[in-house]
């Protein structure tokens, strides 16, 4: 089923190491310093061209997985053409208790195995800090990000975690930096009209968080009670509350939100030197006090501090109304409208893209603007010269497509954990481990309380399965199952349709062997490569576009 990944092209162009000068000193104490980094002191800067890595799982369960083909599917990253990856790195996993910090050994094991994987293929390394969804344990993730915004406790053990990851990857010749994004922190802006029941609360909420004090020193009361309207006059600034959704008095709390985020990246960057900021390039929609459309911008956001450069996820939909379809030479007219109006508000510094999304079929966002299908390689190697006057790289973000799997340690790189076995055990075999189950052995896990990315279309359970005679599973997902057939090694992928369920169920009559388990009802495409590594077809324009990337401007 997997490919044979094509032999890396020897890349002879190595370049400067970028890292500020306390990661480099750190690295020369450590003596560290690899034949790669010091070549590339001769050379400028590299140009990025990156990829997010999640191996063959996502970036949700990707901590938790064997990863077993880890060293070809960097090989063949590089064989393509890019010259970095993109970790991303999930908070509650790396730092699962807070008071007091621990960390889950396994998940910086892995860490450390892929950087010195991508440091053997030529890769720079980049993070993604503080990702918010996981599945590590039962209940979301997103409180501890909600309860950063006044919690002590969690900020000491936020600046903690960032910390301890700045230790461990600036120990490498290869790592070129990090990014925290807006996305992570998001859901809290979001929910926060519609958390409380009560005025007092959202009042106790708004003080608590700092609203009320971001106001008094931002805003007069008569400002204030423009903004909130004459159905609610404020006679002093202990009275506000969380504004509703609607209100055009939501803009002071972007506001607000932006300068928490400003000061967030600051208090990281003390720790994790050069760190940046995916900003929010997009205006969320705010009516004015007088009831016209005037929209949320933040542009303050944009110079990320003192990093060297603004991070940006970046899709051809911005700056276009909905349901429109794209010419190339359209969408590249914008994107660099679009990149202008970034550097006006950064400072001039450069743009890293580290998402972009020249196509996006994810349910939900199927009135956003697109390239039409046929322009989008034409759009891909239409990019090196806006690139490199704007940027210094870009990153795709899906490059191996991916099933939204709901299921915790789906290979079973952490033994039995977060399964219910019955007469069966986790086997190391052939490089990989695996679940033997015995004759009337079972494997059940429970996912109740995970919706992360479930799009409720037809359920599919993938799986592979090796016996040495015929031997029935038994796959039971809710109240509906299904039986196969196994006789040697076999793939199977099993259409469940449309259903509500909370768990799976594989049972067996017989000897058999399991290994990399799905339960998903979407798979992400970025047309590049096809969950089983078949080529698809953007990669013919994204190899091209990394070949006029290297060729002009390395």
């Amino acid at each position: 089923m997997r490919k044979n990944v094509r032999k890396k092209a020897g890349e002879k162009n190595l370049h400067k190491f970028r890292r500020v000068c306390i990661a480099l000193a750190i690295v020369l104490a450590l003596g560290m310093f690899s034949p790669i980094s010091a070549h590339a002191q001769e050379k400028q800067a590299p140009l990025l061209r990156a990829v997010t890595y999640v191996s063959d799982a996502w970036v949700v369960d990707f901590w938790n997985t064997e990863s077993d083909h880890m060293e070809e599917e960097l090989a063949q990253i590089a064989a393509d053409g890019f010259n970095s990856i993109i970790l991303v790195i999930p908070w509650r996993e790396f730092q699962p208790n807070m008071v007091p910090v621990t960390y889950n050994n396994y998940a910086f094991d892995k860490l450390n195995r892929v950087m010195e994987a991508a440091r053997a293929q030529g890769l720079w390394v980049q993070v993604r800090v503080g990702y918010t969804w996981d599945y590590y344990a039962e209940g979301s993730s997103q409180l501890r990000f909600r309860q950063m915004l006044w919690d002590e406790q969690v900020q000491k053990a936020w600046v903690d975690y960032v910390k301890t990851l700045y230790q461990v990857l600036s120990s490498y010749s290869n790592f070129y930096g990090g990014f925290i994004t807006w996305e992570d922190f998001w859901n809290y802006i979001e929910d926060a009209p519609y958390m409380f029941r009560t005025q007092a609360a959202s009042i106790k909420e708004a003080k608590q968080i700092g609203f009320q004090d971001f106001l008094k020193e931002h805003y007069s009361l008569e400002e204030v009670n423009d903004y909130f309207g004459p159905a609610t006059p404020f006679t002093d600034y202990d009275s506000i509350a969380i504004p509703d959704r609607d209100s055009p008095a939501y803009k002071l709390f972007f506001e607000f939100y932006d300068c928490y985020l400003i000061g967030l990246l600051e208090r990281s960057q003390q720790v994790f030197p050069g760190l940046s900021m995916e900003v929010r390039l997009d205006v969320d929609p705010v009516k004015g006090p007088n009831g016209s459309d005037i929209g949320a911008i933040h542009y303050q956001t944009f110079p990320c501090g003192e990093s060297d450069y603004t991070s940006l996820m970046y899709s051809v939909s911005m700056g276009y109304g909905a349901n429109r379809l794209l010419t190339a030479p359209e969408a590249i007219s914008m994107m660099k409208e679009q990149l202008d109006l970034v550097k006006a508000y950064n400072g001039g510094k450069p743009v890293f893209i580290d998402q972009l999304l020249y196509m996006d079929e994810t349910p939900g966002f199927e009135h956003n603007a697109r390239l039409y299908p046929e322009e989008r390689n034409a759009y891909l190697v239409g990019l090196p010269d806006i690139l490199k006057q704007y940027t210094n790289g870009y990153a795709v973000w899906t490059y191996r497509n991916y099933a939204n799997n709901l299921l915790y340690n789906s290979q079973f790189a952490l033994g039995d954990r977060g399964w219910r076995v019955v007469n069966g055990r986790v086997e190391e075999r052939e490089g990989s481990r695996q679940m033997k189950l015995y004759s009337h052995g079972s494997l059940e896990q429970s996912f109740a309380y995970r919706n992360i990315g479930r799009i409720g279309d037809d359920t599919h359970v993938r799986f592979i399965a090796e016996s040495q005679r015929p031997v029935t599973i038994s796959v039971s997902v809710g109240e509906k199952k299904m039986n196969v057939q196994v006789q040697g090694r076999q793939q199977f992928d099993l259409d469940f349709g449309k259903q509500e369920y909370t768990q799976v169920v594989f049972s067996t009559d017989g000897e058999v062997y399991l290994d990399n388990l799905y339960v998903y009802d979407f798979v992400q495409d970025g047309q590049l490569y096809s969950m089983d590594n078949d080529e698809l077809g953007c990669l013919a324009g994204v190899q091209t576009l990394n070949q006029e990337l290297l060729h002009n401007f390395s």
